[in-house]
């Protein structure tokens, strides 16, 4: 079916080119970019949005600051720009009819994005968006210089990221008190999800993704499945890709320092022929050769670029790819012996107290260790335990400007995952397996989308669209002697929607409404199990439950007092993965899944005020939020009598809990060499159904309070970024630590980065720079699991 449908596609596309009637006129765009004084601004970074089409181009302003974009179609437009090496932002509105030159007078700001995609799925400027967005945009990730993308976004507000060790170890995204698998990843606003994970959900897969070529990544906070479909409940993270275009530009980095770690990073973008065709790509490797106790190796190469050709003005094709493979050397969880539980009551809270490391080296030799006072044993290292990944995401989008005021795109994307859990028996856990295999998670996603853009008037502008996916759930074991596969499953299923959005916009600009709505269908299909018995045999009469959700936000512009007021409620959906409503053994004999299963569903509201202050040098914000998982699909220890599959425990529709909280922020630039962002958020978490024994409610591994901090300094040629995250403590228990409630003390993380920039001509660059990550030497133990105390690299930047 889904090979039907791809040919049918591009046989309309092929009509739709060849049968185009006419093209739209060319215009051209050019501009000075000037700084508050007057004076130009040479190698500012200039972006230019399509209201309509969502479009993207870059450059950068030459020696006289004088920037140019070429064969443009009519319409309306978004112009941004920044200084590379101050506090300094501007963005216009532009409407071209003809070739037209503008001049664009930068300002002190507090923040440096001025222009959102990700709110509404196009472009708006930040006094138009009703809902809670932050951005990283591209200058803060090289000031800062994170490892992760996760890491990039740990500054923001409303979010609590956890690392369990050191790099590429497990990493969760917990967005306002609800659970990871609530927040939806994007790459350039199509979902990127791990189909072989037990919920879709792309955690599996974070600490693995690192700055490559990323131009931006913008967080909406609050529902978001209207605009982008299953698990957007929490928020929605979209990872922006670099958008190439001329002049020709590029970076070699190398970096090396603390855990044995090294890095190489090698980029090139450019354009050609009045950038009908623009490029972008980066090739990045990262070796940690120890890692934490010098015993946790980590490996992770990654390609990711992008490429688009304009046939004409108004018809353009882009193609992008990501691939990624990644080795660490796994460890084992945190645990217990009679000596360690006789150091705290069987029930209630008790103080997380660590093994000291020179006793848990005994303990992980099978040598008799003192106990002390340690109320848990942390995570050992495994000798024989690595988990390999690897995944490649890639898309195709044809985009088709009709007129100044329609436009459409049809666009495809792939998403082929792999996980690979090896282990053996050397290692110091209870259930070691007795020779050494792998266990392999494999998924992979196929996703058409069509999308129409049509202004009508002066005030609307509509969004409809058609999406249609196909998922794949492979399971499977081997071993490294032996790649035969055994307990092998398959599984399967396709799902169909349609969505619309209007937004409307009144009082010159000042009041905003976004109405959205979504409606997605699900066709199920026979699995494969390697037993041969197939427990589901019926499947193709099941209808499976829809999922219909709805979405609206206002906000008020007060342009006399620089305030606006936002307002935002929305009802959103994560769907069944085909392991929730087909998994269990592969032989068929043990079953979890119910095809039955509806879609977890969500409603969430959040109202706000956004304050502009100090001719825009500081920006305040608050936010109160409050969110309700009306349904949860659960894993049932027990089931009712008379299950049609036969199942005594799996998964089943159950009840869910609520997440309410504030968050605030402020963003102030006092000169234009100074920057300083900082965040607060309060979180409380409840589930409808106890968490630990009969009687607690709290929702588990969730601080109350997070607080962050970044602030950048330019002295001449030299930079410095302190950013800093801290949360209070919180509560979780273990697998075999009973009804114990483990206290642990919230990580607190700084990191310190400086860099020195050596002009080499009119582009190019050398800088030198230093990265101390965990500057305050703290020892966290992340749900137990050991994280690296003070460290530091040091590298060498060359752009051009």
């Amino acid at each position: 079916m889904f090979g039907r449908l791809m040919r049918a596609v591009l046989l309309t596309l092929v009509v739709l080119f060849v049968g185009q009637p006419k093209f739209l006129q060319a215009d051209d765009l050019t501009g000075r970019v000037l700084d508050p004084q007057g004076n130009v601004v040479a190698s500012a970074n200039v972006r230019l949005f399509d209201r309509n089409g969502g479009q993207q181009r870059a450059t950068t302003t030459s020696s006289d600051g004088v920037f140019r974009f070429e064969a443009l179609p009519a319409g309306s437009y978004l112009l941004e720009a920044d200084a590379s090496h101050a506090a300094l932002v501007a963005s216009q509105a532009v409407s071209l009819r003809g070739d037209q030159h503008v001049e664009v007078a930068l300002k002190m700001a507090g923040s440096r994005t001025e222009v959102i995609i990700t709110a509404s799925g196009s472009p708006l400027s930040v006094t138009e968006i009703a809902k809670a967005v932050d951005v990283v945009d591209s200058r803060q990730l090289d000031l800062r210089n994170p490892l992760t993308l996760s890491d990039a976004i740990r500054v923001l507000p409303g979010v609590q990221v956890q690392t369990l060790e050191g790099p590429g170890s497990f990493t969760t995204i917990n967005t306002r008190g609800l659970r990871a698998v609530d927040t939806a990843v994007l790459i350039d606003g199509m979902r990127f999800q791990d189909a072989g994970s037990p919920q879709n959900d792309v955690t599996s897969f974070l600490e693995d993704l690192i700055p490559v070529d990323t131009d931006r990544i913008e967080f909406l906070r609050g529902a978001g499945s209207s605009l982008y479909g299953s698990n957007a409940m929490a928020g929605v993270i979209n990872i922006a890709s670099r958008p190439g275009g001329k002049p020709t530009h590029g970076e070699f980095r190398a970096e090396g320092g603390g855990l044995g770690l090294m890095r190489g990073v090698l980029s090139i973008g450019g354009g050609a022929g009045a950038d009908r065709f623009g490029y972008s790509g980066t090739v990045a490797h990262l070796n940690v050769t120890q890692g934490v106790r010098d015993r946790s190796p980590y490996r992770n190469t990654s390609a990711q670029g992008s490429a688009h050709f304009r046939f004409t003005p108004n018809l353009s094709l882009t193609g992008r790819i990501w691939g990624n493979t990644a080795y660490l050397t796994s460890t084992e969880s945190p645990t217990f012996n009679a000596a360690i539980l006789a150091n705290s009551p069987s029930t209630g809270r008790v103080p997380a107290i660590p093994l000291p490391t020179d006793q848990l080296e005994l303990f992980e030799k099978g040598l008799p260790f003192n106990a002390g006072n340690a109320t848990y044993i942390p995570n050992q290292i495994d000798p024989d335990g690595r988990r390999v990944s690897s995944f490649l995401n890639h898309s195709v989008i044809f985009q088709h400007t009709v007129s100044a005021n329609t436009s459409y795109r049809v666009g495809y994307q792939g998403v082929d995952t792999r996980r690979g859990q090896l282990d053996g028996p050397a290692g110091p856990g209870s259930f070691e397996p007795t020779s050494t295999g792998t266990s392999h998670f494999n998924g992979r996603t196929d996703t058409i989308q069509f999308q129409l853009g049509q202004r009508a008037g002066e005030f609307n502008f509509f969004t409809a669209g058609y999406e249609v996916e196909r998922q794949e759930y492979i399971s499977f074991n081997d071993a490294p002697s032996d790649k035969t596969r055994t307990n092998a499953l398959s599984l399967e299923q396709y799902s169909h929607a349609v969505y619309g959005q209007d937004q409307i916009r009144l009082m010159d600009g000042r009041l905003q409404f976004m109405l959205s709505g979504r409606a997605q269908f699900f066709t199920l299909r026979q699995p494969e199990f390697s037993g041969g018995a197939n427990p589901y045999q019926n499947v193709d009469s099941i209808e499976a439950p829809r999922a219909y959700v709805g979405d609206a936000a206002v906000a008020y512009f007060l342009r006399r007092s620089q305030t606006k007021f936002r307002a935002h409620v929305g009802n959103s959906f994560r769907s069944p993965s085909a392991f929730e409503r087909f998994g269990g053994s592969s032989t068929g004999t043990t079953l979890y899944g119910d095809p039955r299963l509806k879609p977890e569903r969500a409603i969430a509201v959040d109202a706000g005020v956004d304050q502009w202050l100090i001719q825009s040098r500081l920006e305040i914000g608050a936010t109160v939020f409050y969110a309700k998982l009306q349904e949860m699909i659960r894993f049932e220890n027990s089931l009712p009598a008379g299950d049609p599959f036969g199942r005594f425990f799996g998964y089943a529709n159950g009840g869910g809990g609520i997440a309410r909280g504030v968050e605030l922020r402020g963003q102030v630039t006092p000169m234009r060499s100074t920057n300083i962002q900082a965040s607060y958020t309060y979180t409380n978490s409840d589930s409808n159904t106890p968490t630990v024994g009969t009687d607690y409610y709290k929702v588990l591994g969730l601080a109350e309070h997070a607080f962050t901090l970044v602030a950048t300094q330019w002295i001449g040629r030299l930079h410095t970024t302190f950013d800093f995250s801290t949360r209070s403590d919180y509560e979780m228990t273990f697998f075999s630590g009973g009804a114990r409630r483990f206290v642990f003390n919230g990580a607190s993380k700084a990191n310190l980065v400086i860099g020195y920039q050596i002009p080499r001509g009119e582009r190019a660059s050398v800088e030198l720079y230093s990265r101390i990550e965990n500057l305050f030497n703290q020892q966290t133990y992340e749900d137990g699991f050991i994280g690296p105390k003070a460290w530091a690299v040091a590298g060498l930047r060359v752009r051009y």
